[in-house]
């Protein structure tokens, strides 16, 4: 092992067992100085990472500049980093939260959508969700209800790190969640789905912009990345949405939606464009209740060019 390499392993095990202090301290303290907590680290986020604020005053001014005034856009904003520093707290707090806790907790609306989903078939269920409110709540609801499913998730560079969050409290065994990266995954996802199982993802991910599909989006054209409208069809699955909400009370609602029924041609493209649009009519339908549980800190209308890319297109005139 070379030295450099020795060197990196080291900071990634650091920063490891910093994040595990972080969780110790967190369940020490009372939840409400830990979501106090939260609140300080995403106003912080907010004031010291411009980039990141520039992002999320983009896109609610293009998603709602022609219905509310700058001062909702800007307050939106500032609630909405407050929400990302909230989930980050979360994310550690519901990693022991045991079924007593959960039904505490969670609040379930749309059974019945979700029960009809669940009767035997010869069928799969996409569970559709998006960076939409708490969305780690989401798959602690799924083990609430005795579910087993595949998430899609993105894992880190650190390997500590990313074998540490992919546990979510306990594994497998314990979560009924298997995990699968985004690259590399599709076919053996679409197999799930045709043997039955469940696949969760969230599916309002940017697209690419030359090789996507565009759909329209609180009326704009934003890519799409269509892997997932190609999971509902090529799986042949029943779509189910479902989005978590963060309560005043302290509690969660977790929603599940109407069964979306796919709008198909037999054009593949035609489909693939038609069902990532189905799919982001419910992304906004989402946002438009809580818009402060958005997470605009991404952009998904327009990108920021690279500075490598800005220097090319200066040295060619453009």
């Amino acid at each position: 092992m070379s030295s450099r390499l020795r060197y990196v392993t080291f900071i990634h095990y650091l920063v490891y067992l910093l994040v595990r202090l972080l969780e110790e301290t967190l369940h020490k303290i009372p939840e409400s100085a830990a979501f106090a907590l939260g609140r300080f680290v995403g106003r912080l986020v907010f004031i010291l990472f411009r980039d990141r604020r520039e992002a999320a005053l983009e896109n609610l001014t293009i998603a709602f500049g022609n219905e509310q005034p700058q001062s909702w856009i800007q307050s939106t904003a500032r609630k909405s980093f407050e929400h990302i520093g909230l989930l980050a707290v979360e994310f550690f707090l519901i990693r022991r939260w045991d079924q007593k806790k959960m039904a505490e907790k969670i609040i379930l609306e749309g059974r019945l959508p979700y029960e009809l989903a669940m009767m035997p078939g010869n069928h799969g269920i996409l569970l559709l969700n998006s960076h939409f409110g708490c969305f780690e709540v989401s798959a602690a609801t799924t083990k609430f209800l005795g579910i087993r499913l595949n998430l899609i998730a993105t894992g880190l560079k650190n390997p500590f790190l990313s074998q540490y969050f992919m546990s979510r409290a306990g594994g497998e065994e314990a979560t009924g969640i298997r995990f699968f990266p985004h690259k590399g995954s599709v076919k053996a996802l679409i197999s799930s789905l045709h043997a039955g199982e469940m696949v969760a993802c969230l599916a309002d991910q940017r697209g690419d912009v030359e090789r996507g599909v565009f759909v329209n989006f609180f009326g704009k054209p934003a890519p799409a990345n269509e892997i997932f409208a190609r999971f509902a069809i090529e799986g042949n699955a029943v779509v189910l949405p479902l989005c978590t909400i963060r309560r005043d009370d302290g509690r969660y609602q977790s929603i599940f939606g109407e069964h979306i029924h796919l709008k198909l041609t037999g054009n593949e493209r035609e489909d693939l464009i038609a069902v990532s649009q189905q799919f982001h009519d419910q992304f906004e339908q989402w946002l438009r209740l809580k818009p402060e549980q958005g997470f605009w800190l991404q952009r998904k209308w327009r990108r920021k060019r690279s500075r490598r890319r800005r220097r090319h297109d200066e040295n060619n005139g453009k």
